[in-house]
């Protein structure tokens, strides 16, 4: 595996040390973090300016709950003072509010929990009674249900047990229709994998670990059927985050074969994502074309159907350098062996791979020798991911070169891998 030619060689660039642009992106997110949390409270004001009597104002952590986001980015008919209602006192949640059952008879309530009952698809009411909480039908009946507290991993990350009303028009083939999806069971079977790569994350990868705290309050797997296309499995929606339900990370745990490296892919892929939205919340100056300009090189568009924006191409810049510095924490000490330690690095040097296609693109330069598409912030982050890049090419380049990556689809697959490159 080469390493590409760097633009970030040319003295026009900025010349910042590592250390010091890993300080100013983390100060940048927490700009972007206040900025996103500001604005959803000014939205929420201006929708009911009596709001903060019924919620803590300071309390910063209410108004970057994801599900926030999604109920004031809907196309529902979706009252945002429902989600909110588990963050109001004791006291006032004596009020009570209109909920709705599921299929399977669930309901959810963020900071409280699931509630699950015999009534199916039905319009209940909940409040706080006498020391604890009431369900009643239309006809005030009280209704007997089985309470279940949210799962936290690290009392931080809370894992989505089932589907929710809020979260399912998100689940989408690249046609806009609807994927249906299923999330109870596969949770249930990945859970422990997922807790593991948020452990290993956390004791290996520190700088990024504060980073995932400071960013991500949700996350959620699901698994949605496969199908054969070019001789593998594609899935028509794959792992994802969007600002939509910002601070939320989608885990798309299709294939049987799915562990704790694979978790530790999509953790710094999809926490990469919304870590890199709240970044770009500060309103960084980075871009010097407008960066909705597709680039996507014609070779990709014909593999992939897919054509990638500016910003798009640069989000995954930044996927890649948190892939990197995972991996590669976790490779210098030695926690996989075996088919786990083979695993991790066919991921890595796909990885690599696919970083040295999207470096191609970005570094263009144009007649008098100067970016095409950033401005001295941007080159600056270019840089930083060149060298985390280059590190690991340094490094494990000496394990990497001679795999055979042939014909692995979207999302790497080992089973592929292993038919190339027999342990």
């Amino acid at each position: 595996m080469k390493q590409p030619k760097s633009i970030c060689l040319r003295k026009n660039f900025l010349k910042q040390t590592k250390t010091e642009m890993r300080k100013y992106f983390v100060e940048k997110v927490h700009v972007g973090n206040q900025f996103l949390t500001d604005t959803i409270k000014l939205i929420l004001y201006k929708n009911n300016p009596t709001i903060f009597d019924e919620i803590d104002f300071e309390n910063d952590t209410i108004y970057q709950d994801p599900f926030v986001f999604a109920a004031l980015n809907t196309s529902q008919k979706f009252d945002v003072m429902d989600v909110l209602w588990g963050y109001k006192t004791i006291e006032l949640q004596q009020d009570s509010i209109a909920i709705f059952t599921d299929l399977s008879g669930r309901c959810y309530l963020p900071n409280i929990g699931y509630f699950y009952t015999n009534q199916i698809e039905k319009n209940l009411s909940i409040s706080f009674e006498k020391d604890s909480y009431r369900l009643k039908d239309d006809k005030q009946q009280v209704i007997n249900f089985n309470f279940e507290f949210p799962f936290l991993i690290h009392d931080t990350f809370e894992v989505l047990r089932h589907q929710h009303p809020l979260l399912i028009e998100h689940f989408y083939a690249a046609d806009g229709e609807l994927v249906d999806v299923e999330i109870s069971e596969i949770t249930n079977k990945q859970i422990g994998h997922l807790t593991l790569a948020f452990d290993l994350i956390r004791d290996y990868s520190p700088d990024f670990y504060k980073l995932l705290k400071m960013c991500v309050r949700k996350v959620l797997i699901f698994k949605s059927e496969p199908h054969e296309f070019l001789n593998s499995e594609v899935v028509d929606r794959n792992s994802f985050a969007t600002l939509s339900v910002h601070g939320c990370a989608f885990f798309n745990a299709f294939r049987e074969e799915y562990n704790e490296v694979f978790f530790i892919e999509d953790i710094a892929h999809q926490c990469g994502h919304v870590i890199f939205n709240t970044y770009l919340a500060s309103k960084p100056d980075i871009f010097k074309i407008e960066s909705t300009t597709n680039i996507a090189s014609p070779r990709e568009v014909e593999l992939y159907n897919e054509e990638r924006s500016l910003y798009l191409v640069t989000h995954a810049m930044y996927t890649y350098d948190s892939i990197f510095t995972c991996f590669s924490n976790c490779l210098e000490n030695n926690v996989f062996e075996g088919d786990k330690f083979h695993e991790i690095l066919g991921r890595l040097a796909f990885s690599c791979y696919k970083f040295t296609q999207d470096y191609k693109l970005l570094s263009q330069l144009d007649a008098e020798g100067n970016s095409l598409f950033f401005k001295d912030e941007g080159k600056s982050l270019l840089i930083q991911f060149l060298g985390t890049y280059n590190a690991v090419i340094e490094r494990w380049g000496h394990k990497l070169n001679d795999l055979n990556l042939s014909d692995q689809p979207y999302n790497f697959s080992y089973r592929i891998f292993t038919e190339n490159n027999p342990i």
